[in-house]
């Protein structure tokens, strides 16, 4: 194992392998679903969904990307020197605790923002008059989600000041659906048709230099009529789906993450393994000991449940998770030993290990498994 001495922790030992292929050829699988004229913006916040915001940045730009979405501004500020002419829209609306600074390098660098607030519309004059410089805004439309967006009315009011204010232009109007993943879409029918109406009342349908948004990756497979101008794809350029059953193209698993073995155990029958005994022996056990635990955010619910993949064989998980060491069941698989790695989230969707069991587990999303991934692991581009 080569050690590295940085200011930086990473972990070579625990490998994130990232499939560049994969992510392209989703990336054109989603194309398939729309219209040529349609925009993509790829979805890249909370460090590009766990995979590594700059990786993802730097392998999405070979393929058709009109924007990324970032979070935040401090996520826009990161990848500023590699998104080259792809736009950045940043999700976070605009706000009068922003910084001064940060509004001006989004107007200077061309970022786009979210706004929902008069007061911030105001503030970002403050910032940038007399400056010539001009920063454009997506007004996002409260629809049903209840988060960050601006009620109808109110948001016809902001469109008008921002027309009316120098320094900031109208780039997009946008809201976001709440229930687009779940297999009733009643409730995202109602919010299509309360944005399509409040689109028609403002005449932004036909205004070119306006981008209409709404559908994230459950709107873009599941609502069609909900692309308009731009869809906001996540989750499906990784690979996954909330719902893999309602999924229309074929998507392939982005990301691997694997960790070696660093200790061989030989247990009795009956000896109990971990904290709080939750496993003991049922037989003479081989048990292997790799450097992955709810540090790494290897969950505790994966406790003498999950598994791993230690080459083409699966290995229960036995004992508790600890911090940073997790114990697996190897009795039966006879090349098991110090230094080899196994698979602690596989990029087979029907695996074992993969995101979608390991949500099913915890009882969340992948989601919230993939944003998980330890940000100390090296990731490896191939």
């Amino acid at each position: 194992m080569e050690l590295q001495i940085s200011n930086q922790y990473t972990r070579n030992d625990q490998r994130i392998h990232i499939y560049s292929q994969a992510f392209l050829n989703n990336l054109q699988a989603v194309r398939t679903l729309c219209k040529p004229e349609t925009k993509i913006c790829a979805v890249i916040k909370a460090n590009g969904y766990g995979h590594g915001i700059r990786e993802i940045v730097k392998i999405l730009k070979q393929g058709p990307v009109d924007f990324f979405a970032v979070a935040n501004v401090y996520e826009a500020a990161y990848i500023l020197d590699i998104v080259g002419e792809t736009k950045t829209l940043v999700l976070e609306p605009v706000h009068t605790y922003f910084g001064t600074d940060a509004v001006k390098l989004c107007a200077e660098k061309g970022i786009h923002c979210a706004a929902v607030d008069p007061e911030a519309i105001d503030f970002v004059y403050g910032c940038l008059k007399n400056t010539g410089l001009v920063l454009n805004v997506h007004v996002k439309v409260e629809t049903g989600m209840g988060r960050c967006g601006i009620d109808a009315g109110k948001a016809a009011q902001l469109i008008k000041k921002i027309h009316t204010t120098e320094n900031v232009s109208l780039a997009g109007v946008y809201t976001h659906f709440s229930t687009a993943a779940e297999k009733n879409m009643g409730y995202a029918e109602y919010q299509f048709h309360y944005f399509q109406k409040f689109l028609s009342s403002q005449s932004l349908l036909a205004c070119k230099d306006v981008i209409i948004h709404a559908s994230n990756s459950a709107a873009m497979l599941n609502m069609p009529q909900a692309h308009f101008d731009m869809v906001r794809c996540g989750i499906a350029l990784y690979g996954w789906a909330e719902h893999p059953d309602l999924l229309k193209i074929k998507l392939q698993p982005a990301m691997k993450f694997e960790v070696p073995i660093v200790q061989i155990n030989q247990y009795k029958k009956g000896q109990p393994i971990g904290y709080g005994r939750t496993f003991s022996a049922w037989r003479d056990t081989v048990g292997a000991i790799v450097p992955v635990g709810y540090a790494d955010n290897y969950w505790r619910a994966y406790s003498n449940n999950a598994f791993m993949k230690v080459g083409d064989k699966f290995a229960q998980v036995i004992g508790r998770v600890s911090m940073d060491k997790t114990i697996i069941d190897v009795t039966d698989i006879a090349d098991a030993k110090v230094g080899l790695y196994v698979t602690v989230i596989d990029n087979d969707a029907q695996s074992l290990c993969s995101v979608y069991r390991q949500a099913e587990m915890a009882d969340t999303i992948c989601h919230e498994v993939l944003t998980s991934l330890p940000a100390r692991a090296a990731r490896i581009i191939h």
